[in-house]
């Protein structure tokens, strides 16, 4: 807007430049006109003066020649007198006078019309120049109308301009003023806050004092308690080792006391192991004198029925016996072997059930039955192949008879180891009865020493366990005093966050204070700068209002240079600021707002003015 404002001043002031300019040279052609028109209408006077006394010559020579004639034909009537010949002399010599007046008067003539033709021709130029005037003029006169309509929309710009910034100024007068009050407000507030501030710096100093007195006080408690709680630590820490050791030992006695309860257990274990193997070996032994007395009977029986057999044998074909003596044999083979190996296995399973258990012997008699009952069941197989083919055995009955006694010898063997193994087994078991009843000896003796061990150990764990309690009540009171630390160090940093707290607001208060004469000294700065923007437009519009278009009459020098004007060296109007300069001092165009878009010639200070 306020370079708006320059330009439309600019072209407000070029166009009043040339206007006057305007105006002057129009005022000067016209004063020119008026000077030509009189001149024109005093060489008219003269033409017409000069024609008058030409039309009187004429006449007069007219006449003269007349009279010339007149007194020639009076000559040639025969020349009266002399008279009349001085007379005629003399006209003559007016006549030639007369003549060489009018010749001169023609020649005059001829210079005036030259001159009226030359004045003519000035007078059309000029009449020309004049209506091209009147008409620049009316154009000068519609454009000075139409720049003061725009000088007035300029100025009433102008004024709302000024009055805007005088708005603006006011309005910045007025935020001067609040600033100014919110200064002395902050002034004040400031004022207020360092008091505050220092108020409050006294109290941190006292705070913090106090705060140090307690910070002394409860490093010298903290010490103190750090003091107690290491003796407590001590203390405890030997009891803990105390209470490490006992309960090492109490867990070694009681791990004693597990494997030797697991010993007597398994003693226990071992003596009804041994109870039950013995009376397995009891029932065994019995089972087997009862099985050989079953097999005695057996034997009798079948000794009896193989009697029985070999009688009915004999009567029946000797057809069969061939072919079934071999499967008698075989299985008479089989029939021993199988008891042969019943023995043996019932002398091994003797010799092993000291380490086999009542399951493996409760599975060797069930298969021992079995076999039994397969012998048995092959036996009544037998006896009735016996009954069917008596016959057939009648040969092998010696041989038999011989293998049963060879069978009753080898039971009675077996019966006499038997004898041997039960004498043994009991040797054994009274000597294991024996260990047990010393190691049970043993086992109280060491109970009732574990008991005592315990009785001192529990008493032992009473003591540390009240040792344990002081401990928990120390450990409960240098918690209060670590709690009771925590509330008076949050109080501190509570303190310290609120100093800190004031100590920013005080920085803030500081800053905005800054900001706010900043702020001040800125509007400040920018009223001053507006003001001398304001009085610089008021002398640029002085300047330019005092601009006016210089009479030629008025200046006999140029303005920069101070060279008088001569014939040579003539004056040129400056078309922006009107002044009168020479040639080389206005030399320069440039295109003048007021006229049209064409450069015009202008002075070398509003050539930069202009062009800058």
């Amino acid at each position: 807007n306020q370079t708006q404002i320059e330009q439309l001043q600019q072209t407000n002031i070029q166009l009043n430049n040339e206007l006057e300019q305007r105006k002057q040279f129009n005022d000067k052609l016209s004063n020119d006109l008026q000077i030509e028109q009189k001149q024109t209408n005093s060489y008219r006077n003269q033409i017409e003066s000069l024609t008058n006394e030409i039309h009187e010559l004429e006449k007069t020579l007219n006449e003269l020649q007349n009279e010339k004639n007149q007194l020639i034909q009076t000559k040639f009537d025969g020349d009266e007198n002399d008279e009349r010949q001085n007379f005629v002399r003399q006209i003559t010599q007016e006549k030639n006078q007369y003549e060489q007046q009018i010749k001169e008067f023609r020649i005059q003539i001829k210079q005036i019309n030259n001159e009226r033709q030359q004045i003519q021709d000035e007078f059309d130029h000029v009449s020309k120049q004049y209506s091209q005037i009147t008409y620049e003029k009316n154009q000068l006169e519609n454009d000075q109308t139409r720049l003061n309509h725009e000088i007035d929309l300029l100025r009433k710009q102008l004024d709302d301009n000024n009055k805007d910034k005088e708005q603006q100024i006011n309005e910045l007068k007025h935020e001067l003023s609040t600033v100014r009050k919110q200064y002395t407000n902050i002034e004040a507030n400031f004022q207020k806050a360092n008091e505050y501030n220092n108020n409050q710096k006294q109290e941190i100093e006292r705070l913090k004092n106090d705060l140090t007195e307690q910070n002394h006080r409860l490093e010298h408690e903290k010490n103190e308690l750090k003091q107690t709680i290491n003796q407590y630590e001590l203390i405890s820490t030997e009891i803990e080792l105390q209470l490490t050791t006992i309960q090492n030992e109490k867990n070694n006695i009681e791990q004693q006391l597990q494997t030797q309860q697991q010993i007597i257990e398994q003693l226990n274990m071992k003596l009804d192991q041994k109870d039950d193997y013995i009376k397995r070996l009891s029932a065994g032994i019995h089972r087997a004198h009862k099985i050989y007395q079953n097999l005695q009977q057996n034997i009798h029986a079948n000794q009896m029925n193989l009697l029985t057999i070999i009688e009915q044998a004999e009567q029946e074909s000797h057809t069969i016996r061939a072919q079934t003596l071999e499967q008698i044999r075989e299985e008479f083979t089989n029939y021993l072997t199988i008891v042969h190996t019943i023995i043996t296995d019932s002398k091994t399973k003797f010799e092993k059930q000291t380490e086999i258990d009542n399951s493996k012997l409760l599975e060797q008699q069930q298969q021992t039955e079995k076999q039994l009952n397969t012998v048995k069941h092959e036996y009544d197989k037998l006896m009735k192949e016996y009954q069917e083919q008596k016959q057939n055995f009648e040969i092998q009955s010696g041989e038999l008879n011989h293998k049963l006694l060879q069978v009753s010898e080898s039971s009675s063997n077996a019966t006499q180891s038997l004898d041997l193994q039960r004498e043994k087994y009991e040797k054994q078991i009274n000597s294991l009865e024996y260990e047990l009843e010393s190691r049970t000896k043993k086992h109280e003796m060491q109970l009732s020493a574990l008991t005592e061990n315990l009785a001192t150990v529990r008493s032992e764990l009473r003591t540390t366990n009240e040792k344990l309690s002081n401990v928990e009540q120390i450990k409960s009171e240098k918690t209060d005093i670590e709690a009771r630390l925590i509330v008076s160090q949050d109080e501190r940093r509570v303190l310290l966050e609120r100093s800190l707290a004031n100590e920013n607001k005080y920085e803030k208060l500081i800053f905005e204070n800054n900001q706010i004469t900043k702020k001040n000294i800125e509007l400040e700065s920018a009223l001053q700068e507006i003001a001398r923007e304001y009085q610089v437009l008021q002398i640029q519009t002085n300047t330019l209002n005092q601009r006016r278009w210089l009479n030629d009459d008025d200046v006999h020098a140029c303005r920069k240079c101070d060279q008088i004007f001569t014939v040579t060296q003539r004056k040129h109007h400056c078309r922006n600021c009107g002044n009168i300069f020479c040639d080389n001092c206005s030399s320069k165009t440039a295109v003048v707002a007021a006229s049209s878009k064409k450069p015009q010639r202008v002075c070398d200070q509003c050539y930069k003015d202009l062009t800058s």
